[in-house]
Formats: structure tokens, C-alpha cells, sequence
């Protein structure tokens, strides 16, 4: 028989890496957004903002957001793991950038050291218009399928 990986177990596994105290931020692209192939490849947002026509986001208001509420959740019935986080927002944005995706990383002391973890690219893009935004909220389902 194949070796199995129970739900605890990939439960634990994420858990020690990432806990409700771990500090989860995002940035926002409004350059090009690099394909799911080469997300795969990336291991810092050094190595993605290095990607060819990846922007951040830099309007005034905007600035790398701090996540909150961290969960992860184990689903017995579905065989996964959640990890969620609230939507980031930001207040009075300046008009004009065209978001097109959110980055979420593990803080770290630089660029080079922040852990990505992966990219969320809207069906839609956002066009600031010097209001309010808020972005998407955090949810990655980790299944180990049938």
C-alpha cells in the first residue's frame, strides 16, 4: 500500500509552519501577473516582483497589508485543510492604478526573506477611484482528494 497522509497529519504539517500568530501579509500586483506555472517556482516576493512586468501596487493609501483572524480548519469529511484570513482593506486609495492581483507572504526582513506563499488573481480587476478597498479575503483548501 502507498503511504496515506492522514487529515491530522497534514493538519499538523501546516500547522507547524503557519499558526494563528504567524504574521500573513499581502501586497497588491498592478503589473502583469505571472503564469500559474511559474507561481509554482517562486519561493520569495523578491523572486516575484523580479518576475517580467510584475508591479506592486503603489498609489497613495496603499500600502502591504497585515492579515488577521488566521485559521486553519480540519474537514475529516472532505479530507482537507483550510487556511483563511480576513480581507485586507485599505482607506482613501488614489484614483487611478488597475489591480489585478493580491500576494500573500510570510513576513520576513526583507523582500528576500518573505516566504510566498502564493497569488490571487481576481476574474475582475480593480480600478482605484480614491475610495475605500477591500481586497480578497485569504482561503486556501489543501485536499488530499479521493
Amino acid at each position: 500500500m502507498a503511504f496515506t497522509l492522514a487529515n491530522r497529519g497534514l493538519y499538523t504539517l501546516l500547522n507547524s509552519a503557519i499558526t494563528g500568530s504567524t504574521d500573513i501579509r499581502a501586497l497588491v500586483i498592478k503589473g502583469a501577473v505571472p503564469a500559474a506555472a511559474t507561481i509554482r517556482d517562486l519561493n520569495t516576493v523578491a523572486e516575484l516582483l523580479a518576475e517580467s512586468g510584475v508591479v506592486e501596487a503603489a498609489a497613495a493609501g496603499y500600502s502591504r497589508a497585515d492579515l488577521a483572524s488566521l485559521t486553519l480548519t480540519e474537514v475529516d469529511a472532505s479530507d482537507d485543510v483550510t487556511l483563511t484570513a480576513a480581507a485586507p482593506s485599505w482607506t482613501s486609495v488614489a484614483v487611478g492604478e488597475t489591480w489585478l492581483a493580491q500576494a500573500y507572504f510570510i513576513e520576513g526582513a526583507s523582500d528576500a526573506a518573505r516566504t510566498l506563499i502564493g497569488v490571487d488573481a481576481p476574474a475582475s480587476s480593480l480600478v482605484t477611484n480614491g475610495g475605500n478597498v477591500t481586497g480578497p479575503a485569504l482561503s486556501l483548501t489543501v485536499s488530499q482528494g479521493a
